[in-house]
């Protein structure tokens, strides 16, 4: 019998099944130019192990992977998902190369995904670091270790091991460290003051933390001490942050959000107490205490709104490739829904002389 706890972190933990078959459907469909080869690993991983994870059986955790990679993607949901895994991955790469590979990136609530892998292709001496809940963090470290290529890439020679019933997986580790590679099994609410924790993470390097739809799952207690841990182990030296959340806009379609999230058992505190971009401004600026912020919703990255002066996210080129793929009637029904996610872009830094000019290479809503 589950807990309360329990069953509301296993809730949280299934979402990242939701981004990764989101993140399959767009592998599938053509929409990643050139494809993911590393998304059939987590998909294989999870349907191999999920039925060890808390809460599930053999049977509830094939119908859960059934219903979420069988089903066709409706295309809204499937241009949503290209301009997210789009727009970060251009701003991470921007970073990385502004910084010349001497940087680190930590993912917070990496779960599923494949970015660190598809970064080791053309930046080796990157550190990256990815924490999440022990249980993802075990599927994605034996996806690692089944796939050679993977191993190669994140520079580990250790081998998968034989996991057959749940006690195997209960007592495996959920670690993985190498020279430039950690992954950590972690519950970021048990970060709460500077200590060695986070292994091999290293103070003296520009680094950029990554919250793709994970501190929204915080309250707003919670989300504050994640951010204040995460500036204060930067030990005076440049730290960046960009977040991709959903946020309320206190309209009708975010009271609609709200009450299917709630349906689901899950509960955003922060989806309706900063509920648009001026909001979450201030939140940070004054909570969090980051600068220079830049902010705007996927509506504007998608090209739904006004003018971009030039310095749109997505090339014409590219939206007329993407645009061929799956047809969208209905335009206002697009522009709504990504109106209704934003990504936000802060930085903290006690050295005023180092900040991320590459930033500014597209256009925001809000600075």
């Amino acid at each position: 019998m589950l807990s309360p706890q329990d069953r509301q972190d296993k809730l949280v933990r299934a979402t990242d099944l939701d981004a990764l078959s989101c993140k399959y459907s767009i592998n599938r469909n053509l929409y990643l130019n050139p494809p993911d080869e590393f998304v059939k690993d987590l998909v294989e991983s999870y349907q191999r192990y999920l039925q060890y994870c808390v809460g599930y059986t053999g049977l509830s955790s094939s119908r859960a992977l059934k219903g979420l990679f069988q089903e066709k993607k409706m295309p809204i949901i499937n241009r949503g998902s290209y301009l997210r895994t789009r727009a970060i991955d251009q701003v991470v790469n921007k970073f990385i190369g502004e910084f010349k590979d001497r940087c680190q990136i930590v993912s917070l609530g990496s779960g599923s995904d494949t970015r660190a892998f598809q970064i080791f292709k053309s930046h080796a001496n990157v550190i990256y670091h990815e924490i999440d809940f022990p249980e993802s963090a075990k599927v994605k470290k034996l996806a690692i270790l089944q796939n050679p290529v993977i191993r190669e890439l994140v520079g580990t020679n250790e081998t998968s091991p034989l996991i057959n019933n749940k006690e195997q997986f209960e007592s495996y580790s959920s670690e993985l460290h190498t020279e430039k590679y950690h992954l950590h099994g972690i519950d970021l609410r048990t970060l709460k003051k500077p200590d060695s924790q986070i292994k091999g993470f290293q103070s003296e390097v520009p680094t950029l933390v990554i919250s793709e739809c994970v501190l929204c799952y915080l309250s707003p207690d919670e989300y504050q001490r994640t951010m204040n841990y995460w500036t204060e182990i930067a030990d005076q030296n440049y730290m960046g942050f960009l977040i991709y959340e959903p946020m309320s806009l206190n309209d009708q379609f975010g009271e609609t959000m709200t009450h299917n999230l709630q349906s689901r058992g899950l509960n955003l505190q922060t989806f309706s107490k900063y509920p648009d971009l001026i909001s979450r401004k201030k939140f940070l600026e004054e909570s969090c205490h980051l600068k220079n912020l830049r902010l705007t919703d996927m509506s504007y990255i998608g090209g739904y709104k006004v003018s971009q002066d030039g310095r749109e996210w997505i090339d014409h080129k590219e939206m007329g490739r993407i645009n061929k793929l799956e047809m969208i009637d209905e335009i206002e029904e697009i522009r709504l829904l990504l109106e209704h996610y934003c990504l936000i872009y802060g930085e903290y830094t006690e050295e005023k002389t180092l900040n991320f000019k590459g930033i500014d290479t597209w256009s925001w809503i809000l600075s």
